[in-house]
C-alpha cells in the first residue's frame, strides 16, 4: 500500500531556516527556505519562531494542509528535555499538525544527512564549530559547540576573532602584521584598535564579523604567513574534535568515516589538507574523509522517516 503521509524535516539556525517535505517513499513534495532562528527564549522569540516556521512551510506547501505523520526539527542549542526544546515544541504545535515530533540539536541532523544515518562523525564549521559522532549502536558523542565566548575554535567567527587577537597583539608589540591589518581595516572600514571596541558595543554582530573569514582564506592562499597560521590552527582544532569524538565511542573496527559540513570548508584544501594530516597521525583509528551525502535538512527528513519506518538508507 502506498504511503500518502507527509514527513517534515526542518533545519533552523543562524544562517537561515530550511524545511523539506517528503513522501513515505522519500519523494520530495516541497521545500522552503526563510530567515534565521535565533534566541527563541528571548522576549518575543516564540513569536518570531512561529513566523519563521510558517514562512518556511508556506513556501514548501503553499496549497496543502500542514499535516504530517512525523517531523524532525534540528536547532542549534537544543538539549533534549531542556527549556528550549519545550519552547520549540509548543510553537510547532501552533504552526502544524503532526503525529510524532522530535526536536534535537542541529549537529544531529547534520550527521544524519552527511552519513545517511550510517555510523560516522561529522565536524561542523559554520559560524561556530562542533563535532558529533554516532556509532553502529546508535550511541553518540560530541566535542565543541560551546559558543563564541567559550569555544567555536575553527568556526568562521573563531577564525575572525583569533585573527583580530593576533593582529592586536602584533600592534601592541610594535610589529604590526601589515597584510592582515590592511585586510581588517578595508573590510570593516575602521582600524583594528577600534574594531574590538565596536564589537563590544554591538556595532558588529557575530555573523557579520565572521564574513571576513573567506577573505582571510584568500590572504592565506596568497602565501601570507599569519593568515596561513590561522587556518592551520583552525584545522588542528577541528581535527582534534573529530579525534576526541572517536575516542568517546566504541566502533566495530578501527576505520571511521568523517565528513565536513559548513562554510569554513569552502576553503577546501587550505583547511582539509592539514586536518587529514593531523588525523593520519592517529595510532588508534584510520580516519576516512567522505563527502557529505546529503544536506542537514535532508538529514532531518530522513530522521522523520526513520521515526515511523525505521532507518531509511538511500
Amino acid at each position: 500500500m502506498t504511503d500518502s503521509s507527509l514527513y517534515l524535516g526542518i533545519d533552523g539556525g543562524q544562517s537561515g531556516t530550511r524545511c523539506l517535505v517528503v513522501s513515505g517513499s522519500g519523494e520530495i513534495i516541497g521545500q522552503g527556505e526563510t530567515g534565521k532562528i535565533d534566541f527563541v527564549l528571548a522576549p518575543g522569540g516564540k513569536d518570531k519562531l512561529k513566523a519563521t516556521l510558517s514562512s518556511a512551510l508556506q513556501s514548501a506547501l503553499p496549497n496543502r494542509e500542514w499535516n504530517f505523520r512525523s517531523a524532525f526539527v534540528g536547532l542549534s542549542g537544543v538539549v533534549q528535555g531542556g527549556e528550549l526544546e519545550e519552547a520549540v515544541r509548543s510553537v510547532c504545535a501552533q504552526v502544524f499538525q503532526v503525529q510524532k515530533l522530535e526536536i534535537d540539536n542541529d549537529s544531529f541532523i547534520a550527521w544524519a544527512g552527511a552519513h545517511a544515518l550510517q555510523p560516522g562523525i561529522v565536524v561542523i564549521a559554520g559560524s561556530g564549530s562542533v563535532s558529533l559522532g554516532v556509532n553502529d549502536q546508535g550511541e553518540r558523542a560530541r566535542a565543541g559547540g560551546w559558543g563564541y565566548l567559550f569555544g567555536d575554535e575553527g568556526g568562521g567567527f573563531g577564525i575572525a576573532r583569533d585573527g583580530l587577537k593576533m593582529l592586536l597583539t602584533s600592534i601592541d608589540n610594535n610589529k604590526p602584521l601589515v597584510p592582515l591589518m590592511d585586510l581588517y581595516t578595508d573590510f570593516f572600514g575602521v582600524r583594528p584598535e577600534q574594531l574590538g571596541m565596536d564589537f563590544y558595543a554591538q556595532k558588529f554582530g557575530r555573523d557579520s564579523f565572521a564574513e571576513i573569514t573567506p577573505h582571510i582564506a584568500g590572504l592565506a592562499l596568497k602565501g601570507d604567513a599569519a593568515a596561513k597560521k590561522l587556518f592551520l590552527d583552525a584545522a588542528e582544532s577541528l581535527a582534534s574534535k573529530v579525534d576526541a569524538v572517536a575516542h568517546k565511542l566504541k566502533w566495530p573496527d578501527n576505520e571511521i568515516s568523517w565528513s565536513p559540513v559548513g562554510g569554513v570548508f569552502k576553503a577546501k584544501d587550505l583547511i582539509l589538507d592539514p586536518m587529514i594530516e593531523y588525523l593520519n597521525q592517529s595510532k588508534d583509528y584510520q580516519f576516512r574523509l567522505t563527502a557529505p551525502k546529503f544536506s542537514p535538512v535532508a538529514g532531518a527528513a530522513l530522521l522523520a522517516l526513520s521515526q515511523i519506518k525505521g532507518p531509511q538508507i538511500p
